[in-house]
């Protein structure tokens, strides 16, 4: 027993190393390679020394650089906008090695049946697989390693966002009051954790989403006590008035979108990259449609599918949610408007599916082939063949495969309802 627990602490100490290493190397590098947090902290600075607006073309470094948030961000980020801009990058990538760190244990033991002590069947026993193992990890790490990396080398929010709402989903039963709170706070830095609500909603958590929408609220308004309360409401409208534009108006963006929106666009009509910062992007299309056309048929394919996703929440709303959370996130990542590499750090959690999914012949050539597809990118050589391979949609495909083969595991072991 004694030589058990000596090579449990070993490895503990080895892991600790481990992680403070790639987080030593990551701070390093982040701090003199700051990028979207280098907006999020000239705008923020901006603002308090009122050297620049909240919004608008001119706000952080200027468009396509532009500050996007809601005001609140402004106030909790403030701490980090005193700070040099490279420590600040660096502190703000430590943070998010400790919050993945933290969210993973949650994560396994929720996996391992053992979150909370409140779950009498485990997750692994919802889905008919065995206990996380060697293959598990390394399946889970490639397949997302690659969008971790690139989220913590881009220093955007969209982490903190992804781990304040996995932390919500994982709480939602057994603690909804600081379920709710993660949600709203997740939903107030980002808009897209809204996208969860409805899916509570449909699995009968109401006590987190009526509490979600009042703490939501809350918060939007908290920025009155630094802006005024027809300040705030007016920044508030800007906000509003800019996102939507960008969200839901038919132009493209300044990369290759990875959601069913972009790959629709890029295929279907002619994408002028010379007025984007990069236009360095090949043209694919096989068709030059109206591009409102192609919005349309994007907007109906996504109401369908998450009508669909609902439906299925609803079906399991009786399970612990595992699979059915994992299949929201996925969900995500394809019908959003607009969806960039780094932003598929949300598949941590289907990653962890698809771990355990190993031993499902049904839909373990289809985790094999998502996988490879996510790590083709990062071993291309070139810059342009890498680009072409954003442009033909290697992460769509990639998550497309991920979802095909979450969603089966859902359908398969529907009857397999686990008690509230």
């Amino acid at each position: 027993m004694d030589t058990k627990n000596r090579r449990l602490k070993s490895r503990q100490f080895l892991l600790a190393v481990g992680i403070l290493t790639i987080a030593t190397g990551l701070a390093y590098y982040t701090s003199s390679h700051p990028m979207d947090f280098r907006v999020y902290h000239y705008g923020a600075r901006g603002v308090f020394d009122g050297t620049r607006p909240v919004y608008g073309p001119t706000s952080g470094l200027g468009w396509p650089m532009h500050y996007r948030y809601p005001p609140f961000f402004l106030l909790l980020f403030a701490p980090l906008a005193a700070l040099p801009l490279g420590w600040g990058a660096a502190v703000w990538v430590i943070l998010k090695m400790m919050v993945l760190v933290e969210l993973l244990r949650a994560m396994l033991k929720r996996l391992k049946g053992k979150f909370g002590g409140q779950t009498p069947i485990s997750a692994t026993q919802e889905i008919g697989v065995c206990p996380p193992n060697f293959p598990f990890f390394l399946s889970t790490c490639l397949l997302i390693i690659p969008y971790l990396i690139e989220e913590f080398r881009y220093g955007n929010a969209q982490f903190f966002v992804f781990a304040l709402t996995a932390a919500s989903l994982l709480l939602a039963r057994e603690r909804p009051a600081l379920s709710a709170g993660s949600l709203a706070l997740a939903i107030s830095v980002k808009v897209w954790p809204i996208f969860f609500v409805p899916h509570l909603a449909a699995r009968r958590d109401w006590k987190v989403v009526s509490r979600t929408l009042g703490f939501v609220a809350l918060l939007a308004l908290l920025p009155s006590f630094y802006f005024g309360f027809r300040g705030n409401l007016n920044l508030l409208g800007q906000w509003f008035s800019q996102e939507w534009q960008t969200q839901l108006g038919s132009s493209e963006v300044w990369f290759p979108n990875q959601s069913l929106r972009g790959v629709l666009m890029r295929y279907l009509t002619v994408i002028d990259y010379s007025q984007v910062p990069d236009s360095n992007y090949q043209q694919i299309h096989f068709a030059a449609l109206d591009p409102e056309l192609v919005r349309a048929v994007w907007l109906i394919v996504a109401a369908v599918a998450y009508i669909g996703l609902l439906g299925i929440a609803a079906r399991r709303r009786h399970t612990q949610g595992w699979l059915e959370h994992g299949l929201a996130f996925c969900f995500l990542a394809l019908l959003e408007p607009f969806t960039q590499k780094y932003a598929l750090a949300v598949l941590l959690w289907p990653a962890l599916i698809a771990g355990s999914l190993l031993t499902k012949r049904s839909v373990r050539v289809l985790i094999y082939i998502s996988t490879a597809l996510v790590l083709i990118q990062p071993f291309t050589p070139g810059s342009a063949a890498q680009r072409l391979l954003q442009v033909l949609g290697f992460d769509f495909a990639a998550v497309v495969l991920l979802t095909v083969a979450v969603l089966v595991a859902c359908l398969k072991f529907s009857n397999d309802a686990l008690p509230a």
